[in-house]
């Protein structure tokens, strides 16, 4: 019956659990019965071994729990020495390990006659060698009893620092294993440490490259719109340059044109004043002859009113004889307006010729 081996170099944590069965011990006359119970345990996990040199039996088992969890057992006893060990069998039945180890028989010699006493001296003689062999043996059994004491004492003391060893190996083992996962939870520890360090780098890495692409993007954005706003303002200053070098050309085009009108209106001025001195002249000239001609016409008209005076002042005599006399006629009305009106005229006259300018 072969029992599980722990596996070695898988790296998986398997633990024990000691388990010590209860066991019965039953002497009978032909065998001595050795009973375990073993509950939960299978025959396939249930390893018995006899062990020639130090006549034990060694049993042992493990199985599995929950987990990584196992249970175990280690169970060791001396087979008596009236056992024979070729014939040791056991049998596994309701979670019960027996084992029988069947006992040796001694023949007994049976009761002779006594018929004669050769035979019975030859009995005794024989029962003698048989008593000596037998205290012999008992001797030798004795010794190799001694022997077989000193020899499980050893044994008992090797099992014990084997046990020792196995322990100290098995807490090594422990300690080690232990250890491993320690280092190995440290590493895994680590590993995700730098895992979730690495993973903080790229997202601060990454919120970086975005955080510089939202700059470089508002950066862009308002040099676009910046440039955009230059020349915008280059466009409307030009706009406003070209306006006022339009206005200016205009203002300038208006007082060139101003100055032109005004160069042609003194042009035309000068040449209407040569014009106007040329007609002044002349006008003086017709001026001169007018005047002689108005003279020579004023004297001639002087001797007329002097005439027409004496002859007036003869019909106005006449007339304001009538008129005091109330004496009047229409027609002699109508004449005495006419000769007010010519009076006024010729008064006038003089007036102007004598007054106006030379």
């Amino acid at each position: 019956m072969a029992a599980r081996q722990q596996p070695r170099g898988t790296g998986l944590e398997v633990q024990y659990k000691d388990f010590v069965p209860k066991s019965d011990w039953k002497d009978q006359p032909e065998a001595i019965i050795f009973t375990i119970d073993l509950p939960g345990f299978t025959k396939e996990q249930i390893k018995v071994m006899y062990v020639h040199a130090s006549t034990m039996i060694r049993v042992t088992g493990e199985r599995p729990l929950a987990g990584r969890k196992w249970s175990r057992f280690n169970k060791v006893f001396n087979v008596p020495q009236n056992c024979l060990a070729n014939k040791i069998h056991g049998s596994f039945n309701n979670n019960t390990l027996t084992i029988t180890m069947p006992k040796e028989t001694i023949t007994k010699m049976p009761n002779l006659p006594e018929t004669s006493k050769t035979m019975a001296d030859k009995v005794e003689k024989l029962e003698e060698k048989r008593l000596l062999e037998e205290s012999t043996r008992k001797d030798k059994e004795a010794e190799a009893e001694k022997k077989k004491k000193l020899l499980e004492e050893k044994e008992g003391v090797l099992r014990k620092l084997q046990e020792e060893a196995k322990a100290k190996e098995m807490a090594e083992a422990n300690k080690l294993q232990e250890e491993a996962i320690a280092k190995e939870k440290a590493e895994a520890r680590r590993v995700q440490e730098e895992a979730k360090a690495k993973e903080m780098v790229e997202a601060r890495r990454l919120q970086e490259e975005v955080i510089a692409k939202e700059k470089a993007e508002a950066r862009r954005l308002q040099e676009e719109a910046k440039a955009k706003e230059m020349v915008e303002a280059r466009r409307l200053q030009e706009e406003v340059v070209a306006k006022e070098k339009a206005e200016a050309r205009r203002l300038q085009e208006e007082a060139k044109a101003k100055e032109m009108a005004e160069a042609r209106r003194l042009q035309e001025a000068a040449i209407a004043n040569e014009k106007l001195l040329e007609e002044a002249a002349l006008e003086k000239k017709i001026q001169d002859r007018k005047s002689m001609d108005e003279f020579v016409r004023k004297e001639e008209l002087k001797e007329k009113l002097s005439y027409s005076v004496l002859e007036e002042n003869k019909t106005g005599k006449g007339i304001m004889e009538k008129i005091r006399g109330r004496e009047i006629t229409s027609e002699e009305k109508k004449l005495m307006m006419n000769v007010g009106v010519s009076a006024f005229v010729i008064f006038a006259l003089g007036a102007y010729v004598s007054y106006r300018p030379e």
